[in-house]
């Protein structure tokens, strides 16, 4: 990284310390190395949040599904929509065998 920064190993260990201020300038290298936009390494958190819990909703067999990163308010937010989603394929599904 340091090489493809232009600058010493020892400069680039003191970036990553948190020892030595990263400039803007330094910063779009950065993110044009890594492929992301500066705001992503601005709001990068040391530790991201992992959950992993065993649903075992109404005779879904059990499902273990993990989340990386995700608020507890998120997970929720996705295990509703992935239930809506189920019941709608289950009543679509019920609908084409009784035409059939």
């Amino acid at each position: 990284m340091a090489k493809a920064l232009g600058i010493t190993s020892k400069a680039y260990s003191n970036i990553e310390n948190n020892v030595a201020d990263v400039s803007v300038s330094r910063l779009y290298e950065l993110a044009d190395i890594f492929g992301v936009a500066p705001e992503y390494i601005l709001n990068y958190q040391e530790k991201s949040s992992f959950t992993n819990h065993f649903n075992n909703y109404e005779g879904n067999k059990g499902i273990n599904i993990m989340y990386q990163g995700c608020s507890t308010d998120q997970i929720k937010n996705i295990e509703e929509q992935i239930k809506k989603k189920s019941k709608q394929e289950a009543s679509r599904l019920q609908a084409k065998t009784r035409n059939n």
